[in-house]
């Protein structure tokens, strides 16, 4: 009972120290794997964008060798004066 009344009486500030650490330590425990979803949604989220912009490169470079491959076929059938004709007549020739 003396105990219980020393406490009462201004000695309790010893139980408040080892109570206050274990909230803190609960509070940090708690703000951590906060943080931890967060930055699992955030490499998620990048992981997604990069495998997104990959595949637009992909079809991007599949677009232009079939384009190309289709100026090459066109370019082969020609003959060396309509070859020439079309030279003339680009926008890149310059007299």
């Amino acid at each position: 009972m003396k105990f219980l009344f020393s406490l009462l009486a201004g000695n309790w500030h010893w139980l408040a120290i080892p109570g206050g650490i274990l909230a803190a330590l609960l509070a940090s425990y708690a703000g951590g794997k906060k943080i931890g979803k967060a930055e699992q949604q955030v490499k998620s989220a990048k992981d997604q964008a990069e495998k997104t912009a990959a595949q637009a490169v992909v079809v991007n470079q599949q677009q232009q060798r079939e384009e190309a491959r289709g100026v090459e076929i066109n370019n082969s059938n020609l003959d060396a004066a309509a070859a020439r004709h079309k030279l003339q007549q680009s926008k890149y020739h310059q007299p």
